[in-house]
């Protein structure tokens, strides 16, 4: 055949591509033809190729250029990918090395029949290459574009690779670029957003040993592609569809091939991408559903999660699905390879998964619907692909009886909504601020925004607009335009309101039931007016009605427009309606649902439930508040037995956060017999995005005081290795009953200090390091005595304590550096020394264990140690001067790792801690020194346990050696340096 046959066959050819769709006014799209031959060298890897693309320019522009995707340069060092991963701390293809990275290059070249070589517009990125074309192409015009080329993946499988003798080639030809009514669309190849084709007919003719088993896209219409050696079921009669698409008309089919080789050819129309996957252990099994035939190739290792049938069922009931959601697939086969990689990735008529889980099957096989036959720009707009697979798949489980997805997703965008790291849905994929949030919004909330259209138009009329979506564009190329233009005129409303919000801003939604007038009418009936005031910059419709109790339904009486600032709805009823809520169903997103009730009486309108607390795990609701009551009791000397009941309040987990303490000491003849403690923090009515704030209050155990904290998150993305905030806190702190104290840690004395603080954590891998400083000035008194003026007085006294502290930790080892100093004319008191041995007693104040004098840690026969201060852990806790520096090291070889169970690792310890202090605190030896070195050496044992979402670690530690013994934490008379101590601890040293 000459070589214009080819050119004059798809000029005079019908319009394939277009052939099963409805006609849209306007609409063109550009043809192409491939016809490629190519032979792999396995031990290699590299398969050599040559192309020829016969391209019909039917859009109503002259072109003046030609450019082609080198999609495989994307992993290897210097592409836009490598560089996009290093900026984001992703250690990929940056660093690998020859023969490890992948590469496509271009040895010859022949455009409309001269020779040319390319130029890459984005370079060093290689994944775009351009020529200019030796003479304009006008509308109607085609040209015909030669390439010789090698492709080898990467031994880092990422939608390709290569692992021995088994080889995953995706994106792996000089594939044309789009041109469509927006130009080139030459874009390189970024970690997030994916590909964009032109539609078109494949013919591949590939050389491969014998033994290899092949999957592809397209039918096979020449040649052997190993199914019959491979197939699981000796009984399988394997349908080929060699004359699906009638005699050829392509080019020449297979020629000679050297021994130990074979010619495998692949025919294939009406799709943008060419994918196979090579592995000579590939089991092959068949199925079908109605005219499509459903092809699996899986390992035999894999047999009991692939075979059988598993993947096959999971294909058709995908397909079924899909079917049933959009219309007939347009394809006549589609084939499911199990990948070198996990996950998924979809390509026409085929998907390469990781697993043959159903889930996993139903979202790549719905791309083949958005993405494959309804061909949106992927790297522009993912999220007409991977949204809207994502909501048909949470919409397949929900058909098939399972919990539906949409409470799930809710919450978890909107806490990324409510914390402004949500960003336009809309989007190109690499100006998102990094991949998790292209990620999220692109699959998340993408799919939560046609969960909204679905509540917005019913699922009734979803289901129309989904079928006439698919009529109208399968086989095209598609945009938010087009869905857009087609949901509005199925379901008859203006929707450019919920495409703007969702899709191209990110507001905040909030609605107020403000009031309720019941009227009965001379019929009996009742007549209910409803006022509904928008807090939120966004809108949704908004649904009025009462909540179910007990598994009975929600009832739905009205439903408001959301968008006027205050609006009035009125409604009929038979029977009086019970207390009203807004957005019963919780499908507005409205973020605050506290104001969502009606009020009644003083304690307002049953925004909060109230439960007997779970100690191990706080329970969240999306629409109401829970507060969680339970019982206490611990001990002290003083106080005696301690009862009391707290109630722990939150609302989404995050905001509204609170806790109430009430306690009644029993022992008779104490003094503050009742305690109060009281810490509310993040109102969800005053948002502050990524700030946490709290005010406390206490009188409790014969102290007194308050403290508001303010902490503010400074990353910019949630993917940065580094974690910092900073914050301001001020706390007044007094003594008000003595008897509760133990004197060694406390004066009689009060504080009143303010100050700010910074801190980062960064985690590289298995390793977190850790660093905080801070500082406080204020004013501290004591003293107390009659005045001359007044009958009460106080010396009063400025000070500064400035703090400061960083570790590394690793799964085997940590180090711990702390430096701490206080600034004033006195000595401090002694709650506010630089503690050497541990926490402070401001730091302990709020465990009721170690709060005052003979409760439970703190009782003298006991040795607790409390992590803090310089943490020189041998010695006392009542020890402190007005400064100190100290090193903790620390070697943590754990003997058990688990992820499940209580006991979640037990681990050996060897310890060591040193530092120097101010005489103040332990005087100098030999005397004089202006600082006292103390050191403590020791083993241990160490626990992790969990239950639920409680954490904790114990600690079992032996300070063998104690430089100032007769300081050390559990002194005998006659202990020397070395001698046995024990100590224990519920939580990490550092």
């Amino acid at each position: 055949m000459t070589p214009m046959i080819p050119i004059l066959l798809l000029l005079m050819a019908p319009d394939t591509a277009l052939k099963d769709s409805l006609p849209v006014a306007g609409y063109w799209q550009q043809r192409a033809a491939y016809h490629i031959t190519a032979a792999l060298d396995e031990p290699a890897g590299v398969l050599l190729g040559h192309a020829r693309i016969t391209y019909v320019n039917r859009s109503p522009d002259t072109l003046r250029d030609f450019f082609v995707h080198q999609y495989l340069n994307a992993f290897r060092p210097g592409s836009r990918w490598a560089a996009a991963d290093a900026a984001e701390g992703r250690v990929r293809f940056q660093r690998l090395r020859d023969p490890d990275y992948a590469f496509e290059r271009i040895t010859d070249a022949t455009v409309m029949g001269e020779r040319a070589r390319p130029d890459y517009p984005y370079a060093p990125d290689s994944t775009i290459a351009h020529w200019a074309l030796p003479r304009p192409l006008a509308p109607g015009d085609s040209g015909v574009v030669e390439i010789d080329w090698r492709a080898r993946p990467s031994t880092l499988p990422r939608r390709q690779g290569r692992q021995g003798r088994r080889l995953d080639f995706a994106q792996w030809y000089p594939k044309v670029v789009v041109y469509d009514r927006g130009g080139w669309q030459d874009h390189p190849l970024y970690p997030a957003g994916e590909f964009y084709g032109e539609f078109a007919t494949y013919d591949v003719l590939l050389d491969l040993p014998q033994d290899q088993v092949i999957g592809a896209t397209g039918v096979v219409v020449e040649g052997d592609p190993g199914w019959e050696h491979a197939k699981a079921d000796p009984r399988l009669r394997i349908d080929y569809q060699r004359g699906w698409y009638g005699p050829r008309a392509s080019g020449p089919g297979c020629g000679p091939v050297a021994t130990g080789r074979k010619c495998v050819h692949f025919h294939a129309e009406q799709v943008h991408h060419f994918a196979f996957s090579l592995n000579p252990r590939y089991r092959y099994d068949e199925g079908r559903y109605g005219d499509v035939v459903v092809r699996v190739l899986y390992l035999p290792e894999d047999s009991a999660t692939w075979g059988r049938g598993i993947a096959v069922r999971n294909t058709e009931a995908a397909l079924a699905w899909l079917d049933s959601l959009y219309g007939k697939f347009a394809w006549p086969t589609l084939t499911n390879v199990h990948r070198i990689e996990g996950g998924g990735t979809e390509f026409p008529m085929m998907v390469m998964d990781g697993s043959a889980g159903l889930g996993l099957i139903v979202h790549e096989v719905g791309h083949n619907y958005t993405m494959g036959i309804l061909a949106n720009n992927e790297w522009r707009e993912a999220f007409l692909d991977e949204g809207f697979t994502s909501f048909q798949t949470g919409w397949f489980f929900e058909r098939r009886g399972g919990r539906p997805a949409y409470p799930a997703l809710e919450a978890d965008v909107l806490m990324l909504d409510l914390a402004r790291w949500s960003e336009p849905v809309s989007l190109p994929s690499e100006r998102f601020r990094d991949f998790f949030t292209y990620n999220q919004m692109v699959y998340a909330k993408a799919q939560l925004f046609y969960e909204q259209l679905r509540y917005v138009v019913g699922d009734e009329t979803m289901r129309r607009i989904l079928r006439a979506y698919y009529a109208r564009w399968k086989l095209k190329h598609v945009d938010e335009e087009a869905f857009r233009e087609v949901a509005e005129q199925v379901s008859r409303q203006d929707l450019k309101w919920l495409f703007g919000q969702w899709l191209h801003g990110t507001p905040l939604i909030d609605y107020a039931l403000k009031h309720v007038q019941r009227t009965r009418q001379a019929d009996g009936r009742w007549l209910t007016v409803v006022t509904i005031e928008r807090k939120g910059d966004g809108f949704m419709p908004v649904e009025i009605g009462t909540q179910g109790r007990r598994g009975a339904g929600d009832t739905v009486y009205a439903r408001a427009t959301g968008q006027p600032a205050r609006e009035r709805v009125e409604f009929t009823t038979a029977q009086r309606p019970g207390p009203l809520m807004l957005d019963p169903r919780v499908r507005g997103h409205d973020y605050d649902m506290l104001n969502n009730r009606e009020r009644h009486g003083l304690f307002g309108g049953g925004a909060w439930t109230l439960r007997i607390d779970d100690p191990f795990q706080e329970t969240v609701r999306r629409d109401l508040g829970v507060r969680g009551l339970l019982p206490v009791i611990w001990s002290n000397d003083f106080g005696g037995v301690t009862v009391g009941l707290r109630e722990r309040a939150n609302y989404l987990g995050a905001f509204n956060r609170g806790l109430l303490l009430g306690t009644v000491a029993t022992r008779r003849g104490a003094s503050q017999v009742l305690g109060l403690y009281g810490r509310w923090s993040n109102p969800i009515a005053q948002l502050r995005p990524r700030t946490e704030t709290s005010v406390t209050a206490w009188a409790v155990e014969g102290r007194a005081g308050g403290k508001i904290q303010v902490d503010r998150a400074l990353r910019q993305r949630l993917v940065d290795a580094a974690d910092p905030h900073v914050g301001f806190d001020a706390m007044w702190m007094a003594t008000t009953a003595l008897g509760y104290l133990d004197r060694r840690l406390w004066d009689d004395a009060g504080t009143v200090e303010a100050g700010p603080w910074f801190s980062t954590t960064r985690t590289r891998g298995n390793t977190v390091l850790r660093a905080r400083v801070g500082g406080h000035a204020g004013v501290v008194y004591w003293n107390p005595g009659p005045g001359i003026v007044a009958n009460n007085r106080y010396d009063f006294e400025a000070f500064s304590r400035v703090t400061g502290e960083a570790s590394v930790r690793t799964r085997s080892w940590g180090a711990r550096l702390f430096a701490g100093a206080y600034l004033g004319s006195s000595d401090p008191v002694r709650q506010r020394r630089i503690s050497i041995a541990g926490a402070d007693p401001y730091e302990t104040f709020t465990n009721p264990f170690l709060r005052s004098q003979g409760a439970l840690l703190v009782r003298p026969d006991f040795h607790y140690q409390a992590p803090g201060g310089a943490n020189l852990r041998g010695f006392r806790p009542d020890l402190g001067g007005r400064w100190a520096v100290g090193l903790n090291l620390e070697a943590t070889p754990w003997v058990v790792r688990r992820d499940q169970g209580i006991l979640r690792g037990l681990g050996l310890e060897a310890f060591a801690d040193a530092g120097i202090v101010d005489t103040t605190a332990i005087p100098s030896s030999p005397p004089g020194q202006w600082y006292t070195t103390l050191y403590d050496i020791g083993v241990g044992v160490m626990t992790r346990h969990q239950v639920k979402e409680l954490a904790w670690t114990l600690r079992f530690e032996v300070p063998l050696a104690v430089n100032r013994w007769d300081d050390a934490r559990d002194f005998t008379p006659g202990d020397k340096r070395f001698a046995f101590r024990w100590q224990v601890s519920l939580g990490s040293s550092f």
